[in-house]
């Protein structure tokens, strides 16, 4: 900000009441009592507190657009911001790079992760209702994580309360496409309906003795696998049910909040408890085409009932002196009980085939954290330490096959039941310390010097166990058409069915661990009013390894990863005119292979009913970043922004299909040569009056926000360029065919849009956004021919709608929401000249209707 020292000035700055404070400059005042008055030019004046405070590109999610959005949790609400979508509801791709280029923190820690396929923590595990804001930082700077390919997502729980309450919060929902409708279910145990097992699910203890005494299955005496094999079809388990009407979903949640006065300081207390649960049902068309023509075709119909309980307490001592030590413990409950039939044609089955599926996945995570900061004179030092878990537990996950025959649909016999019990352990143990310097002001410039390290311990164990039920005698057809709790019962297992367990493999399990160890030297350099300078270097050291084996502890293939790197990072601010000013930013960062992606193993994943394996070979992929952003701010809260950003990638990890037998695929992981990302974003938010006489429009405050973002990103490879399969061999690139195709997972467009009014009584906000296509699946290419599968999310129409009512004397909140009403389908596509558009997984979303109804004590 520029500015002449001037007298009659002092009073329009009071007025003004600006959000920053000047430095006037000293002047030799004259000897007689004429003054020079000089003019006072301001810049910066309505730039906000967040863009005010950093030197990078970012953008910022407050609690107030949290409660104006009305999003039920992070992943939801981080849709809004520019240059983000959400994949599958949970994972966040930031400027077209997927989840696995992201990285998201909590209160500045690293967080575990309870999917099998990532490292990367599912975002709708956080209800925005324990959140107090979310930054999503798109340039680098060297106090973050190297990994930063897209962008580093920091969710802020609630802190320090303004006012002690207590708010009692119930809501109710409703979805068109499911909602009083037919839906599948398994009854499951008697807490079911809580999200919590009561013990039906737990591994019969002959079964479970087996396993703590490293014993094999087949081993063991005809009588103990017979019954281990009846204690496996609870039909509780194993018989799925139609459900006429499925009922609303429900939620509640209590918020409360207390500060208590001391003498030297005072400490608060946040807590916040929630409940929700609801059904989604997805009657979907499941299609695969290859080599020109359809492998599969078949009708299916999912039906999931989830439960999520959460709850977050957070005490905060505030000293006098501005110091402040925080606890925070956070903790989600999450499960889904799922079933699903397939009906129709595969590849293996021309004539016909039925699949029954089910599972009970159980997901936790568990979050504390202690970190403080202190003032020391000019010193400022803040320290960290956490500790978080996640697990995901999937007890009897079941597949079982019929085959169409003369008789009808018929257990064709060995293979076709399927039992499965796997579990994911993810924990992490972190801790850091930053301590920054401001200079005295002994010149003009404001120079400020930080350094830190910090240190990440990551450990993650996945075990898989596979059942199955085998048999030498020919089934009658009135047996093989039996219920499935008829066709294995007491009378039909042993003296027909045996129990057995997939022959353990060396690849069954692994055991994954990440050690990384950082420190970092910046220097932040305000050289005038108008030019601020940013730049620094992170050194970062890491330990990945994986290692695969079976539940005996016999050890498969290894794969260790041990990198040290020098990461860069500079930036320039130049706020050359009022209010408006320019960034300008270059970082070198990298991304590690997920834990997934480097065992070799294999795991049927049953969201997408695709088969990974992963590829011991894979290395670290190196980014070259660089950013420009021109901002000009005209209001509180009101700017427009347009940015531009370029990212050279060295061996990006992209998943590969290939095929293990004829007409039979699976999913791996290779390193691609190189990748080049070049995009835009632009984004306006500008408040407004009506210019219309009309009380209704006149007594409200209006507003308007869009952003767009153009990435176009794609995938580079030389006829000389070589890949590394998951066996080592090397295979030209060119096999691939990657040339030239777009980078798995980006859209080109997005688009977001906000309009609506806010008053004291009412807030009503118009929400519209558009994804483009985008690669979901990469094909295969060379010998056999997979198309690619392309996602189009399409468009999204929501309102929110919140007003003060006053009921005997209470003012309670009413909430109204309506989602998707443009009932956009979920669409999941492959297209070829010979075979043309094909289903691979598309299905009616319906449209969402909830509201809820809140008060404070």
């Amino acid at each position: 900000m520029n500015y002449k020292f001037s007298f009659k000035a002092v009073l329009a700055l009071s007025a003004a009441a600006l959000s920053f404070q000047a430095h006037a400059q000293d002047a030799d005042a004259p000897s007689d009592s004429a003054v020079a008055v000089d003019e006072v030019v301001v810049t910066g004046s309505f730039i906000p507190d967040p863009q005010r405070g950093t030197s990078q590109v970012a953008s910022f999610l407050q609690a107030e657009d949290l409660l104006r959005q009305g999003d039920s949790d992070a992943a939801i609400a981080l849709t809004r911001v520019s240059g983000l979508s959400i994949v599958g509801g949970r994972f966040a791709y930031v400027r077209g790079l997927g989840d696995r280029y992201s990285s998201a923190l909590l209160n500045g820690s690293p967080l575990p992760s309870p999917q099998p396929l990532r490292r990367t923590v599912p975002l709708d595990l956080f209800p925005s209702s324990v959140l107090n804001g979310i930054t999503v930082q798109k340039t680098f700077s060297p106090n973050l994580p190297g990994e930063f390919g897209g962008g580093v997502i920091d969710l802020r729980t609630l802190k320090t309360p303004a006012d002690d309450f207590l708010k009692v919060k119930v809501g109710v929902g409703a979805n068109t496409a499911t909602t009083g409708k037919q839906s599948l279910f398994v009854h499951g145990g008697d807490r079911d309906g809580l999200g919590f097992d009561d013990g039906t699910r737990d591994i019969p203890t002959p079964l479970l003795g087996v396993l703590q005494r490293g014993e094999q299955l087949s081993d063991q005496p005809d009588e103990d696998l017979e019954l281990i094999g009846q204690l496996l079809v609870d039909p509780n388990l194993t018989v799925i049910q139609g459900y006429d009407e499925t009922f609303p979903d429900l939620n509640f949640s209590v918020d409360g909040a207390k500060t208590i006065g001391l003498d030297f300081g005072e400490l608060s207390f946040v807590g916040t408890a929630g409940f929700d649960n609801g059904w989604s049902t997805e009657r979907s068309t499941r299609q695969v085409q290859a080599n020109g023509r359809l492998v599969d075709d078949l009708e299916s119909t999912e039906s999931t009932y989830q439960v999520t309980w959460n709850g977050l307490a957070s005490s905060t001592l505030n000293f006098d002196s501005g110091d402040s030590v925080q606890g925070t413990l956070f903790y989600v409950h999450d499960t889904s009980k799922e079933a699903q039939i397939d009906t129709g044609e595969t590849f293996s089955e021309p004539d016909g085939i039925s699949l029954e599926k089910s599972g009970y996945y159980k997901r936790e995570l568990m979050f504390t954290q202690l970190n403080g900061e202190h003032f020391l004179g000019d010193f400022t030092a803040n320290w960290r330490g956490s500790y978080s878990m996640a697990t995901r537990d999937a007890p009897y996950e079941r597949e079982l096959e019929r085959q169409n025959r003369d008789a009808g649909l018929l257990f064709p016999g060995n293979n076709a039941h399927r039992i499965g019990f796997s579990e994911v352990n993810d924990e992490i143990v972190s801790g850091g310390f930053d301590l920054s310097y401001d200079v005295p002001n002994s010149v003009d410039w404001q120079i400020e010097f930080a350094a830190g390290v910090d240190y990440a311990q990551t450990d993650r164990e996945f075990s898989d166990l596979n059942l199955q039920f085998a048999t030498s005698t020919q089934l009658i057809p009135e047996l093989a058409a039996a219920r499935v709790d008829l066709l294995f019962s007491a009378d039909t297992i042993g003296p027909i069915f045996t129990i057995q367990e997939t022959p353990p493999r060396t690849s069954d399990n692994y055991l994954g661990d990440l050690d990384v160890f950082g420190a970092y030297f910046k220097t932040d350099i305000e050289f005038s009013e108008t030019i601020r300078a940013d730049y620094g270097v992170r050194y970062e050291d890491a330990e990945l390894s994986v290692q695969t084996l079976n539940r005996f502890s016999d050890l498969g293939v290894s794969s260790n990863l041990d990198n040290d790197y020098f990461l860069p990072s500079a930036s320039l601010t130049w706020n050359f005119m009022d209010d408006t000013q320019l960034r300008l930013g270059y970082s070198s960062t990298i991304a590690r292979p997920q834990f997934r992606e480097l065992a070799s193993s294999r795991f049927l994943d049953p969201e997408s009913d695709r088969t990974f394996v992963g590829n011991p070979n894979l290395v670290d992929s190196e980014f070259q970043n660089f950013d420009v952003r021109l901002e000009r701010y005209f209001g509180r809260n009101q700017f427009i922004t347009v940015s531009g950003f370029y990212k050279d990638i060295t061996n990006p990890i992209e998943e590969s299909t290939f095929e293990t037998s004829a007409n039979v695929f699976e999913t791996s992981f290779i390193n691609a040569p190189a990748a080049e990302l070049l995009g835009m974003e632009a984004e306006l938010r500008t408040n407004f009056d009506m210019p219309f006489d009309v009380e209704f429009l006149k007594s409200r405050d209006w507003f308007f926000t869009v952003n767009y973002t153009y990435t176009d990103a794609t995938v580079k490879a030389t006829a000389d360029d070589v890949i590394l399969q998951a066996d080592g061999s090397p295979i030209p690139a060119d096999l691939f065919g990657i040339d030239g195709q777009p980078l798995q997972g980006t859209p080109e467009n997005i688009v977001n849009t906000q309009f609506g009014w806010e008053s004291d009584n009412d807030q009503f906000t118009i929400l519209f956004g558009w994804v483009d296509e985008r690669i979901s699946r990469r094909g295969l290419r060379g010998l056999s021919v997979v198309p690619d599968v392309v996602e189009r999310p399409g468009p999204q129409l929501d309102l929110v709608y919140r007003r003060k009512i006053d009921v005997s004397g209470r003012e309670f909140n009413l909430g109204l929401s309506a989602r998707n009403l443009l009932n956009t389908d979920h669409e999941e596509y492959q297209f070829s000249d010979e075979a043309g558009r094909t289903e691979f997984n598309s299905y009616e979303r319906g449209r969402n209707f909830s509201a809820s109804l809140s008060t404070s004590f």
